[in-house]
């Protein structure tokens, strides 16, 4: 890596982790006012305080990044500028596309981190610290849930569960205390099995002592008396069930914690069109990408700060950064009713300003 490459390097990363330093503490800081007192009174451990705003902290980055990114090149390129070191540096030969290379690589590695907490931190860490606080800060332990319900709806069957263990897809595959699983048409039930176990093995539902369910017209329950049963052997598998223990696990997280193939998966298994729930796993997958485009517009920004007026450089930045994010919610609300295709409206924002970024940029160079 060339000096002058490491050198802005260092000028870029030491304001960008200041900021999402400074973000971080501030939030946690206003949180802990709120909640001082229900950790005091619940007796909570620091390491459990801890480890509850690490989780709520990994949610709210997906906002906390992109700001950082775009304070950080404000102020590097401002100072850059300021001192006349980017006309020294394009003086010398190196080209403007050469000087903010760094920054956008930045950027791009940003991006992926904000990917890889959303996909593989918050679904674990965020939905652990909404359970804690739903507990009121007194961890409690969890055991089987009983009549725990899961329903598949684009395949129109329902299952419920005797007892299970709902903390992990493990929980699912080995389910005891009974299990039902019916099927209807139009509402109606018109098929069933029950069981006194069901075991996920080799990618197929074992059950052990399955009883065939018969239901009249109405979809009512018949008596073994009134229907009675055909024998089936004491163990046996029904590999038509094609649910999985893992999409019956996700049925249990809270949406807004899923990562992107867990919204997708979920959304799979619905079988239904639910525009809010399109938008929000294509939005998830646009959003970290938002740290390149917040970029490309506060490199010229930056650079209008340092030469001319800091006001009018930083109005500029932070009145593209909020018309940013203004779009990105008017959107939202079209792509959640269905105004709009939800791809679109999830990466119009990026695309939109990506355009915009790029002129100003280009008038740089």
């Amino acid at each position: 890596m060339r000096i002058v490459s490491r050198y802005l390097l260092r000028e870029f990363l030491g304001p960008l982790v200041a900021c999402l330093v400074s973000f971080n503490a501030i939030f946690v800081l206003f949180d802990l006012f709120g909640h001082l007192s229900r950790f005091l009174d619940a007796d909570l451990p620091l390491p459990l305080v801890l480890r509850y705003y690490a989780g709520v902290v990994s949610f709210y980055s997906a906002w906390f990044i992109p700001a950082s990114c775009m304070l950080a090149t404000l102020y590097t390129m401002w100072r850059l500028s300021h001192h006349s070191e980017i006309t020294a540096m394009r003086a010398s030969g190196i080209s403007f596309h050469r000087l903010t290379l760094p920054f956008f690589l930045v950027a791009f590695a940003m991006a992926l981190l904000s990917y890889a907490n959303s996909e593989w931190v918050v679904p674990e860490a965020a939905e652990w610290s909404d359970r804690l606080k739903a507990d009121a800060f007194r961890p409690a332990a969890r055991g089987p849930s009983p009549n725990h319900l899961f329903m598949n709806a684009k395949s129109r069957r329902t299952w419920v569960f005797g007892s299970v263990d709902a903390e992990s897809p493990a929980g699912f595959a080995h389910a005891t205390n009974g299990v039902r699983v019916t099927h209807d048409t139009l509402g109606v039930n018109d098929w069933g099995v029950r069981a006194d176990r069901a075991e996920w093995l080799d990618g197929v539902w074992w059950f052990e002592n399955p009883r065939v369910l018969a239901f009249d017209i109405d979809g009512e329950e018949l008596s073994e008396a009134a229907a009675p049963p055909p024998k089936l052997p004491r163990t046996m598998a029904f590999p038509e069930l094609d649910e999985t223990p893992r999409d019956m696990f996700l049925a249990t997280r809270s949406w807004d914690h899923l990562g992107a193939s867990d919204m997708a998966r979920r959304i799979r298994v619905q079988g239904r069109d639910d525009p809010e729930k399109r938008f929000e796993f294509w939005y998830r997958l646009a959003s970290p990408w938002a740290c390149l485009v917040i970029t490309l517009f506060s490199i010229p920004a930056g650079i209008t700060t340092g030469r001319q007026s800091v006001f009018k450089g930083v109005v500029l930045a932070l009145g593209t950064f909020f018309g940013f994010y203004a779009l990105t919610l008017l959107l939202e609300f079209a792509g959640q009713h269905g105004y709009v295709p939800a791809v679109l409206a999830a990466w119009a924002p990026n695309a939109v300003f990506l355009v915009f970024g790029a002129v100003m940029y280009r008038r740089l160079t």
